[in-house]
């Protein structure tokens, strides 16, 4: 928040220099206690937020790519009616497809990335995806010790 004070003599600014200070500045000194931590920690929330939706966007670039290769090498069933209806109609509509969901579903996390909920839905978003190339570096590995 930016605000000025004004006395006859003197006009002081309560307002810092740059707005990237506002949500990347300094951490606060250890004699400002607890609540400046907080108050820190509120700051830099959109900033978490777009760093974990980007996480999110690796993550499905990550599934995507395994999603095609798995397809073409004939290691895949897919069992989403949707998504067996994209592979059918081949690698760019499997991708507009992702892509898009993504993009959709990114939206209001970035919208509302202020907000603790969003916060916490963006970390279950992406611990959900981190299982899920878990769940592909395990498939692989059977799928390697099947084939030899």
């Amino acid at each position: 928040m930016c605000g000025c004070v004004r006395s006859d003599t003197l006009t002081v600014a309560l307002c810092s220099t740059s707005p990237a200070s506002d949500l990347l500045g300094e951490q606060p000194s250890p004699r400002a206690g607890y609540l400046g931590w907080v108050d820190w920690a509120v700051r830099a929330r959109s900033h978490r937020v777009i760093c974990l939706i980007a996480g999110i966007w690796m993550l499905n670039a990550f599934d995507l790519i395994l999603t095609i290769l798995a397809q073409e090498q004939g290691l895949l069933q897919e069992q989403n009616p949707f998504g067996r209806f994209m592979l059918g109609h081949g690698t760019a509509s499997v991708v507009l497809f992702k892509v898009g969901l993504v993009m959709v579903g990114s939206y209001p996390l970035l919208r509302f990335r202020t907000a603790r909920i969003t916060e916490l839905a963006t970390v279950f978003i992406l611990v959900a995806y981190a299982m899920l190339a878990v769940h592909w570096s395990q498939c692989y590995e059977l799928y390697a010790l099947a084939a030899s």
